[in-house]
């Protein structure tokens, strides 16, 4: 059975200010979508999360699967070669929470279907096809998302420049994701954050110190000084809070991870409900998170920036 897995991605710094073209900061954490695909009589995918089963040569299909469908004929087209098959899809990344559940899916089934047509991809070629399915979940998407499950590290991305670091990050600093379970559509979202940049002059300050913080943080991490990162995640959040992206339900989780002790603690994604995400350094307590958290019905993880993108992870 030819497998492959692609890690989750987390923002880190930047958010909505990448709309009007200033940077934001991203990289690849050790949450993971896996792809296995194996000989079939029909073309099916299998959520075994959701527990659903999908024969993509239907005439209609769901929304949310209808990137698989463009992602084999896209393949198919690139490979000139056709073979039904059943890919089985198991993920620990949640969904609809700004980890790019959707990207790390696509990126690990394009990657399993052309090793199943006996082609070994470049991570380019992967990426390409990943833009495109990405489109149908996103409509514009940045390609922030795709490009980290791809590659791998940490991206600086700014409309029209990407840079990629390998980063050694260190034992001792863990990250702290905690997904509040609360859905939001991110469109409407950015939408109404644009309206309000458009209210007034002081949010074009706030977005260049955005930018600011975001080249002060790839600076220091290009340095390998983390030291420098705490107060950094913290202003940033306050200027996410500023362009009303905050709720009760973060702002719990904001403050309840750094009353755990967290550094620093901030949004991820599109705020309004999703994820924030605490930096610590040495020990967690485990019994305050769960207290804090699993009482609330919130899921958290703990997890750590990872250098390898997609890679292949096969089964007998």
């Amino acid at each position: 059975m030819i497998c492959s897995v692609a890690p989750a991605k987390l923002i880190l710094l930047g958010e909505h200010f990448v709309v009007m073209d200033k940077p934001a900061i991203a990289t690849a954490i050790n949450l993971y979508a896996r792809v296995c695909i194996e000989e079939n009589d029909r073309f099916v995918v299998i959520s075994e999360e959701l527990g659903e089963k999908i024969y993509l040569d239907n005439q209609n299909i769901p929304e949310k699967y209808s990137q698989f469908k463009l992602i084999t004929e896209l393949v198919a087209s690139k490979t000139n070669k056709y073979r039904k098959f059943k890919a089985t899809i198991s993920s620990a990344i949640p969904p609809s929470s700004g980890l790019g559940s959707s990207a790390a899916t696509a990126v690990a089934f394009i990657h399993a279907l052309y090793r199943f047509y006996g082609v070994n991809p470049s991570l380019d070629e992967v990426n390409s096809v990943a833009f495109e399915a990405e489109k149908i979940v996103h409509g514009k998407p940045s390609g922030v998302d795709n490009t980290v499950s791809t590659y791998g590290g940490l991206i600086y991305y700014k409309k029209g420049l990407v840079k990629r670091l390998d980063i050694n990050w260190p034992d001792d600093l863990n990250l702290v994701v905690v997904d509040t379970g609360v859905k939001r559509n991110t469109g409407v979202v950015v939408r109404n954050v644009l309206k309000l940049y458009g209210s007034d002059d002081v949010f074009i300050d706030i977005y260049g110190v955005a930018e600011k913080i975001v080249d002060k943080a790839w600076r220091a991490l290009e340095k390998g000084d983390f030291d420098k990162l705490p107060v950094l995640i913290n202003v940033n959040h306050g200027l996410l809070v500023s362009i009303n992206v905050s709720t009760v339900e973060t702002e719990y989780a904001i403050h309840k991870l750094r009353e755990a002790g967290a550094l620093a603690s901030k949004i991820s994604g599109a705020g309004m409900g999703g994820v924030v995400y605490g930096l610590f350094k040495g020990s967690i307590d485990y019994n305050i998170l769960d207290q804090f958290f699993k009482s609330r019905g919130f899921k958290y993880y703990v997890v750590k920036p990872v250098n390898r993108g997609v890679f292949p992870s096969d089964s007998s």
